[in-house]
């Protein structure tokens, strides 16, 4: 399934083209999974339980002083090991599934329990804005195999930041 991730869309993967790929016969198959369906689940739900490990590895560790973008390299390192396996699932939504749309949930949660629900100006905004925008800088980042780093996003940040306000026309 990974590999035929990497070269089609989920929605054109079928069963005997995952079955011709694997080199197994379709009892094989059905006696592991229910469908194609529940083993794109399967593969995405055991990637993202160890993610969900880092950040709760990190959590135990205090980052509140460095702040979610500081974690947000431990988290691209883990992306990047698996480079080939997040982006065949980055766009796979179906029934259960939205690897993309879990992996930002992470990041909110990681970033609340940092920073908690209160405080200045709108926390759940700044959540809301700053997991959209580490998950796109994420992707960006693993789709072009290039490290990210909290200094490299701070600058990116800033560049964006002072066009935003018309300071850095």
């Amino acid at each position: 399934m990974e590999k035929l991730l990497t070269v089609r869309p989920f929605e054109a993967i079928t069963v005997q083209a995952i079955l011709d790929e694997a080199l197994v016969n379709r009892k094989t198959f059905y006696s592991h999974y229910r469908d194609k369906y529940d083993l794109v689940r399967k593969m995405a739900d055991s990637f993202l339980a160890d993610i969900a490990a880092l950040v709760e590895e990190r959590k135990s560790l205090g980052m509140k002083a460095q702040g979610p973008f500081a974690a947000a390299n431990a988290l691209y390192e883990r992306l990047l090991d698996k480079r080939v396996l997040a982006l065949a699932l980055w766009d796979v939504r179906c029934e259960g599934l939205d690897f993309q749309g879990e992996l930002r949930h992470m990041v909110e949660d990681a970033y609340l329990s940092y920073f908690g629900a209160e405080g200045e100006g709108d926390p759940r905004f700044q959540v809301a804005l700053g997991s959209a925008m580490l998950v796109a800088m994420l992707h960006y980042k693993l789709k072009a195999g290039e490290q990210f780093t909290v200094e490299d996003t701070h600058r990116e940040l800033s560049v964006l930041m002072r066009h935003m306000l018309g300071d850095g026309m």
